[in-house]
Order: structure tokens, then C-alpha cells, then sequence
């Protein structure tokens, strides 16, 4: 079982959402960004969890978005909460780190604290498998890398997170998509409580 699996959603929100966190509503505005950059009709969003953003899909813009999650109790929810969004919106159970043979083929692809959780290889190797022309990535940037969790009441059900964790760089992730075939487009960062920060990078594929 994938630790992702072992987490309530209540848990994760709860948790994300606090004033000492506020990575759920900092993110929320990253997403409605992500959503209207490009000149996309079908998205995918890796490691979906609750659907945070999705109220911002345009739905005279998108004819399809994709959700993926390892976490099926977390698909089952966005399912619920964004409804109206119809056949609009596909949900899928795929652990991309040994299931990217399995993704659609999206436009754009949305990664936002989930590279985290598999590394560059598999990401790039996700990436490839959607065809995306953009991908639009935040990572989470920590001054004391000690302390990658921000600390909370539910610090602890993060605690299975630390075997497959891993810290994010830019220019990293830079190469990382380079070679692949893409160029970085823009960046963005966004201060957050606890000395940590959210950069969002946006990579174009150099054949578009």
C-alpha cells in the first residue's frame, strides 16, 4: 500500500487549510492561474486529492479534465463535490510511479506538491505518457528542510510520508525537463507561514 493511501482527506484538508499552513488556499489561487494560462481544452491534474481548484475550470474552455489520485476514497469525493462538472470531469485509481501506461493524453498536465512523492524519473516518465504541450508544476520550498511538514495537530498522519519523500529543487527540475523537450515558460512563487514558500514552474514542449 502506497502511504498516500493510509491518509484521511479530512486529515490532509484539515491540515493544509490551517492559518499556519495555508498551503489548500494558496493553492487554490495558484490552480485558478494554471487553469486559465493556456490555450488548452483538456487537463489532467496529478495526485488530485480532495479536488482543490477545480471550481475553477472553465467548462466553455475544457472539454475534459482528469483526475489522478493513488487514493481511491479521494476520487470518490472530488466526484461528489464537483458533480456539476458532469462528464467533464474522469477520475482514475493509477499509481503513476509504476502505472503511467495507463494515463490519457491531456494537454496540460498539473503537478502541484506531487513530484514530491515520486521523484523526476517517474515524473518525466508520467509527463512523456500524456503528451501534455504545458506543464504546470508548485513545489514546495523549505528554509529548514528538517521540518518539510509544517507543524499541526495532525503532524503525525503525515509521519508514513517520509519513506517516499523527496526535496524538489528548480533547477533540477529544470534539467529534468529539459530532457524531455521542455523549456521553462514562467515562474511564480508564493510566501507561505512557517518559512516555506510555494514556486509554481510552468514548462512549454519545444515542438509547439
Amino acid at each position: 500500500m502506497n502511504p498516500w493511501e493510509e491518509i484521511s482527506l479530512s486529515d490532509y484538508e484539515n491540515h493544509m487549510s490551517l492559518d499556519s499552513v495555508k498551503q489548500l488556499q494558496t493553492m487554490n489561487k495558484m490552480m485558478k492561474k494554471q487553469f486559465e494560462a493556456y490555450p488548452v481544452t483538456t487537463a489532467m491534474v496529478f495526485g488530485i486529492a480532495g479536488g482543490n481548484g477545480l471550481e475553477h475550470v472553465n467548462q466553455e474552455k475544457y472539454k475534459k479534465i482528469y483526475g489522478i489520485d493513488i487514493n481511491e476514497e479521494y476520487l470518490v469525493a472530488v466526484k461528489e463535490r464537483y458533480s456539476d462538472l458532469g462528464d467533464t470531469l474522469e477520475c482514475y485509481r493509477i499509481d503513476i510511479a509504476g502505472e503511467s501506461d495507463r494515463l490519457p493524453e491531456a494537454e496540460l498536465v498539473i503537478a502541484n506538491l506531487f513530484i514530491e512523492y515520486i521523484g523526476y524519473e517517474a515524473f518525466k516518465t508520467g509527463v512523456l505518457k500524456s503528451g501534455a504541450k504545458y506543464v504546470s508544476c508548485i513545489i514546495q520550498i523549505n528554509a529548514d528542510e528538517e521540518t518539510w511538514v509544517s507543524d499541526s495537530p495532525y503532524l503525525h498522519a503525515f509521519d508514513c510520508l517520509d519513506a517516499i519523500h523527496h526535496q524538489i529543487d528548480e533547477k533540477a527540475l529544470t534539467k529534468t525537463m529539459s530532457e524531455i523537450g521542455y523549456s521553462p515558460l514562467i515562474s511564480d512563487e508564493y510566501l507561505l507561514p512557517n518559512r516555506k514558500k510555494l514556486v509554481m514552474l510552468d514548462f512549454g514542449r519545444n515542438d509547439i
